[in-house]
């Protein structure tokens, strides 16, 4: 299949290259010295990158405070690497087993006690050690990759931050989780606990890390200003918000929390009582092993005076598309949700809200796994469907008798409100996303062609000439791979990213994050590195050369003035089975790396 080129006439603003055999250029965006892998967010009209890294390098652990004798630590240390920590030294080595001990604990603990009411007995056992930072936001701004460091321009201790998107005003928003702090707590307990007759424990003196701060909370960041969003609802834990994106009029979507579920109350009045912990570390606690809240699509805005208004809550679809919630009945109660995903800076929301049908009754045979008792469930009909919030409604995409997709959402809209998403279906068996767009003016929905029936394709986001980018599936080797796509709805091409680029490009694309008005993409890639240990220092091997692996990195595609596709000598890597429905999801970047070398070395050898 000859694969079109893109239409040239898109590229308004293309910087002018040596004549390559190539669509786009991959712009690397240099080595991150804090985080061994990359995943690309978006990237704005002025060409700047957002982007979030993972297996973070020399993350901070105060050996100071961790007892090397613990029998936890048994089977995990020598004696050696014992005597050393106890001494104070730390090596790449040490750090890279404590990180994984440390990260792992939470997970750890859950499974040394099973029963709920013997975990929170024992909680100064769970936040006996130190949580570490897994995930963190960065900027690149033409001058290399910078932390962004959204909570706080000073180093925090076991909190995540995430950066979700940008404007074109340089504004970035996203959420962070709370650092947590070390302190001394006295762990007692409750007199009325205690049977009669029987004397009361001791207390007894304990150091742990609390959270310091709401469980989580959307941030605005404004140069050097750090603003935070308030959740409508904020009780048993401070509330939980996120910051999904943010237009060029300075407003703000995302989700947060309206309540709190029944039986989380009841778990919280019953179990956090602050004898045998505190009561903040008790919540986070309930909160990570539960879902406490009741979350919802919400929007703010950012005001002049660099304040944030009060959040407005967004509604859903409702029952037979009237926005209201069905009464409660004898069935099941269909719990309502929204959450937006994108919006144009003419304040269209779009996203995704409970669909209900009253009038559809569903019946399912079930068999209890205990008793083996036969009986039958009913269940009010229910969805989630893609969504679009404007002028205080909520509109459907899909039509309110359309039953054949199990859900749909819709992922980003443009400035000319033509929304794209993807709804799923079974397809051979298996559910599959497919691509649509819905023109809002029109109300006319369009599924355009991918490389086969059976691919999932998710897009994630479109600009202002209607270029949308996303992933893909690609069967490759006779094996489904994921791959960045790039459709073009001026001329109808759905492509394969990674046939833009040069033969000897060295990356694979696997996910295309965010499109500019330029038709600068930023993606995330594979690609080979420099294996580094928990310093982020080169290992070498035992000839004293550089080590390597294949890395996710995030990369940034400028195009090529009067570029096309490279011809890499390799017709038969893609195929494309437009009447196959056989095959298995691949999970996101769950890579073979033998299959990207062996693409990659093709490609080299071509080259040469």
């Amino acid at each position: 299949m000859k694969l079109s080129p893109i239409n040239l006439a898109l590229l308004p603003f293309l910087t002018a290259f040596s004549a390559s055999a190539a669509v786009y250029q991959v712009v690397d965006l240099g080595e991150v010295v804090d985080a061994r892998a990359t995943y690309a967010t978006s990237v704005n009209d002025q060409g700047v990158a957002v982007l979030n890294g993972r297996q973070l390098y020399s993350v901070d652990i105060d050996i100071s405070l961790i007892d090397f004798d613990d029998e936890l630590f048994d089977s995990i240390l020598s004696d050696e690497q014992r005597a050393e920590l106890n001494s104070g030294v730390l090596t790449s080595e040490t750090h890279a087993i404590l990180y994984s001990f440390l990260l792992n604990w939470p997970t750890q603990y859950n499974n040394l006690f099973r029963s709920l009411e013997i975990r929170i007995a024992n909680l100064v056992e769970r936040y006996a050690f130190q949580p570490v930072t897994t995930t963190a936001a960065f900027i690149e701004q033409g001058q290399g990759v910078e932390l962004l460091q959204f909570r706080s321009t000073e180093t925090q201790i076991g909190n995540d931050e995430l950066v979700t998107g940008q404007n074109n005003l340089n504004i970035q928003v996203g959420y962070a989780t709370p650092p947590f702090e070390y302190i001394d707590f006295i762990r007692t307990t409750d007199p009325e606990s205690v049977d009669d007759g029987d004397e009361v424990p001791e207390p007894t003196e304990h150091k742990i890390w609390r959270p310091s701060g709401a469980l989580q909370l959307g941030v605005v960041r404004i140069g050097n200003e750090r603003l935070t969003l308030t959740p409508v609802y904020s009780e048993f834990g401070g509330g939980l918000s996120a910051a999904q994106a943010i237009n060029d009029e300075g407003m703000i979507i995302g989700r947060g929390s309206i309540s709190v579920r029944d039986n989380f109350v009841t778990l919280v009045e019953e179990n956090c009582t602050g004898f045998s912990a505190p009561i903040d570390n008790c919540l986070h606690y309930l909160h990570s092993v539960s879902s406490g809240y009741i979350n919802r699509a919400m929007v703010w805005q950012l005001n002049d005076d660099l304040t944030i208004s009060e959040p407005q809550v967004l509604g859903f679809l409702g029952d037979k598309g009237s926005n209201e919630a069905h009464p409660e009945t004898e069935l099941p109660e269909v719990q309502y949700t929204s959450r937006a995903n994108g919006l144009n800076n003419q304040g269209v929301i779009v996203g995704v809200s409970t669909y209900s049908d009253s009038s559809d009754v569903i019946r399912t045979e079930r068999v209890d796994p205990w008793t083996g008792f036969r009986f039958t469930q009913e269940n009010m009909y229910s969805s989630e469907r893609a969504s679009v919030f404007m002028d205080g409604q909520v509109l459907p995409i899909f039509p309110a008798d359309d039953r054949d997709w199990l859900q749909s959402i819709a992922t980003a809209v443009n400035n000319n409100n033509i929304v794209v998403g993807y709804a799923t279906k079974f397809i051979a068996g298996q559910p599959r996303n497919r691509m649509f767009t819905y023109n809002l003016a029109s109300s006319s929905i369009e599924f355009p062609e991918d490389f086969f029936v059976s691919a999932n394709t998710v897009p994630q986001a479109i600009n202002d000439q209607g270029v949308i980018v996303g992933r893909t599936e690609a069967v490759i080797a006779s094996a489904k791979r994921q791959r960045a796509f790039m459709y073009n709805m001026a001329d109808g091409s759905f492509v394969d990213l990674n046939t833009f680029l040069a033969c000897d490009s060295g990356y694979t694309l696997v996910e295309a994050s965010s499109i500019n008005n330029s038709n600068e993409i930023l993606a995330t890639a594979v690609t080979e590195v420099p294996l580094r240990n928990s310093f982020g220092e080169v290992i070498l091997d035992e000839d004293g050369n550089p080590r390597s692996e294949f890395q996710a990195r995030a990369v940034k595609l400028r195009p090529i003035a009067n570029g096309s596709p490279s011809d890499c000598g390799v017709e038969n890597e893609l195929t494309y089975e437009r009447n196959s429905a056989s095959g298995s999801l691949w999970s996101a970047l769950g890579l073979s790396l033998l299959v990207l070398w062996r693409r990659n070395r093709a490609r080299s050898k071509t080259s040469a």
